[in-house]
Parts: structure tokens; sequence; C-alpha cells
């Protein structure tokens, strides 16, 4: 259930940046600060690593990866530079830090301080950094984890080295395994309970158990083109897992929560509305797509262009009458979806579809296009659900379930590994790009290249990650 969540300030993540040691003394000769403590509390580290997270898939790889896949269009300045793929080692420096220096290093601190005697605390940064780590593997591929967040050991821990991705999905598996293992501890088995300092799930272990199952299944499901069978199994495993803890509609979705102050803004509307208004359109396939189904989540996704229909910009025509970003996104407070109920359905429809149950594929498909549009639009649709989600054995293709996933997920960086991983919706690349393709990944950052002696250097954007192999 959306819950009210107290509001979130960004002036948390600047907290984050402070080294967690000793208190330091704020001018030679004086007492300590009062304000720089000399411990930092679980509940503060959780708190901000939860920020970090939403930073993350809410801000500017969520919008970069809404461009490269075209639901989105980059009109100009930098957004146009990513709409036309010019995407080069300095683009994503920020995301880079703020996943392992705001997110993985403060997620092992949390999970050693917490300790035995606090499972929760223990278990919500598993999963935690399992999200971040998903992350980062699914855009750079092989990327630091075993070795990840040790930097505070001293310099022999400044250059960790890059585990393949086959490794590091396992350990996210491994991670989201023990997450759910220690949150099912009991509560008395716990000394500090978490509760409002978790913007999540205010502290709920079950909630979070039943995410982690669909995170599994989402991590399975990544492997369909290493093991479409296998994977198949495995995500159906994990769903029915995510059924029986209670993952059974859109009140069980796990959000990003964000405020109407300026400094706890939703960042797709901070970028779009606030800060670089004009920047972003929304994409014309995804609008083509859309309008040919009558769809009514179109005047939630987009704002009536100047001839007042919905109607996004071509990739490779940057058409300043296009429609904006619509409220569903671009609103101060909006929540931004993590993990969804409409989500599981469609791994169950594809992975159903792989392993031989046409029926199965089309119950679930159909469930997951109506959760959806009520989860958009706060309302059941007949007239939509009756052209387009009364599939059957027969008719049902993955074309139909990729397709109506794709809408489904505008905005959400998951979109652009399931775009990957099956080439659908078919996509024309932008014929004015600095290069031929849609990207298939992030270069490494210059920082890795310049500081981290074991870094693995990938400037080819075209070269797919392993599970795009």
């Amino acid at each position: 259930m959306k819950k009210e969540m107290k509001k979130i300030t960004y002036i948390a993540l600047a907290f984050l940046l402070i080294t967690f040691g000793g208190c330091k003394k704020f001018v030679d000769g004086y007492d300590e600060s009062p304000n720089d403590p000399a411990t930092v509390t679980n509940a503060l580290l959780l708190s901000n690593s939860e920020v970090a997270y939403f930073a993350t898939v809410n801000g500017q790889l969520s919008r970069q990866t809404s461009i490269m896949i075209q639901q989105a269009a980059g009109v100009d300045f930098q957004s146009g530079d990513i709409n036309d793929y010019a995407i080069e080692e300095g683009t994503n420096i920020n995301e880079w830090n703020v996943i392992y220096s705001n997110g993985i290093v403060n997620l092992k601190k949390l999970y050693t301080q917490a300790g035995d005697q606090n499972p929760y605390y223990q278990g919500m940064s598993r999963i935690l950094t399992a999200m971040f780590m998903g992350v980062a593997t699914d855009l750079w591929g092989d990327v630091p984890f075993r070795e990840a967040g040790n930097g505070m050991n001293g310099p022999s821990n400044f250059s960790p080295k890059f585990d393949k991705q086959a490794d590091v999905i396992a350990d996210i598996q491994t991670y989201l395994t023990e997450g759910i293992a220690l949150l099912q501890k009991t509560e008395a088995e716990n000394t500090l309970i978490p509760g409002a300092d978790d913007y999540i799930y205010a502290g709920d272990p079950n909630a979070w158990i039943a995410a982690a199952h669909v995170l599994k299944a989402r991590y399975h499901n990544r492997l369909s083109k290493r093991d479409a069978a296998g994977s198949a199994t495995n995500a159906l495993t994990s769903l029915a897992n995510a059924t029986a803890a209670g993952f059974l509609d859109n009140a069980n979705n796990m959000y990003a929560h964000f405020g109407a102050n300026s400094n706890e803004y939703n960042q797709w509307y901070a970028f779009t509305v606030v800060e670089r208004n004009g920047y972003m359109k929304t994409g014309l396939p995804m609008t083509n797509i859309m309008n040919a189904w009558n769809d009514p989540r179109l005047p939630f996704y987009c704002v009536a262009d100047t001839g007042g229909g919905y109607n996004g910009s071509a990739p490779d025509v940057r058409n300043l009458d296009a429609s904006e970003i619509g409220p569903y996104l671009a609103t101060a407070n909006a929540p931004f979806p993590i993990v969804t109920f409409y989500e599981a359905k469609f791994i169950e429809a594809e992975a159903k579809l792989r392993s031989g149950d046409a029926a199965g594929a089309a119950a679930a498909h159909n469930e997951a296009v109506m959760a959806s549009v009520i989860e958009v639009t706060g309302a059941a649709n007949p007239a939509f659900e009756n052209s387009q989600a009364k599939e059957t054995s027969a008719t049902i293709t993955l074309a139909k379930i990729m397709n109506h996933k794709y809408v489904a997920m505008f905005g959400q960086v998951e979109a652009y590994a399931d775009w990957r991983r099956t080439n659908l919706p078919a996509l024309t690349p932008n014929a004015s790009g600095v290069i031929p393709s849609i990207p298939r990944r992030l270069p490494t950052v210059i920082d890795e290249r310049l500081y981290n002696k074991n870094a693995v250097v990938i400037s080819d954007i075209t070269l797919p990650v392993w599970w795009d192999q």
C-alpha cells in the first residue's frame, strides 16, 4: 500500500559525504562540534542509503535510459547529447559515485554495525545492496562488488577488482536470499526495529521480503538470453514465493517517495519542470504505440502538445512542440515505482510463454496491463481492458507482452534492460546519432580509468553486457 511517508530531503545526501570517523574540532583550540557525531546510527545509515537509491533510479540514469529507448526524447543541451548517443566517460561520474560512495559504502557499514542483534537492519542492507548492484551491473557490465566499499580500510583497498557480471548477478541472488532470511527472524530477535527511518516500507519486514522475491524473479529473468528455460523456471519459482509472501496487487508496490519542498522533489519534476524545462519531451515511438491503443494513461504520461494531442518527438527530429513529460512522473511529490505488481506479472507472462504455458502467459499479461492502468490512472478502464487485456493462448505473443511492459515501465531503468534482452519494441536508431545503433551499455567512468588500477575499461557503448550476449 502507498504509505504516507515522512518527507525526504536531499540535504541527507550531502551528509553522506562526511567521513564517518571520530569527532573533529571545527576550530582548532575550541570544543568539539556538537553537530559532528562520533558515530552514525543504524537509522541514519538506512535512511541515507535509501535516499541515495532514490536518486539513482529517479535521477539522471532514469532520464538517460528512457531517452535511449525512446520513451522520452532529448531535444536540447545535455539531454540532446544523450539523444544523439554522445555518452562519454564523464557523463555518469555522479551516478557511479552515488552508487558506490553513498550506497555500497554506507550499506556495508550498516550491515557490520547492526550486527547479529539487529537482523532487520542487516536484511534491509543486503536487499538494498543487491538493488544498487543490479543497477550498476546492468548499465556497466563487469563492476566492483566483492571488494567494493572497503576503501575506508586504507589505501590498499582503493582499487577494488572488477567482478564478472555473471558473478555479480549470482551475488545479487545470494544477497537477496540472505536478506529474506534475516527479515524472517522474529521482532524479539532485534535490539532495534526500523520504523520511520525506512522511507520505503516504514520498517515492515514482510513487505521487504515480498518485494525481494520479485527482485529475485527480475534477476532470474535477466538471464533469458543465457539460459532461456532455466531463467523462466527460476523466475516463476521466485514469483510464487512473492505471492506466498503477500505480493498480491498494487498495494504491495515499492516506491521512492518525495516531498513538496524544493529539496525533496521527484527528480523528473525537478529536471523537466523546474530546472531544465524544454530539454526533454516524450518520445514519439511510445506515444505512437499509446495513441494506437487509445491508452488512458496518455494524459498522465504526457502534457498535451501544441495541437492538443499527445505526441512525442522522433529520435532524429528535435520537435520542440511535442508533448512534455506528464504528471505521472513530473509532479513534485509523485512516488516513483521501484518494484511493482505489474512488473511481477509481466515477468510471469514472459516466463510462462518461454516455458510453453501460453494460457498462463496470456492471463498474467492481461493482469499486468490492467494493474498498470489502475496504478497510473487510479481506476479500471473496461474499454481498454477489452481491447488490450483480453489475450488468450491463441493470441498472446512475446511482442505483445514486451510492448505493453515497455509502456508500463515508463521512466524506469529496468525498461532499458528489457529492451536489450528482447529488442522489443522494435526501435529505429537515431539517424543523427554519433554511433549508428542504440547504446547497449554505459562506458567506464573516467574516475575508475584514472584511479583504479584494476578497472576493466570499456569505451564502446555498442558492446553488449554479458547477459545481453
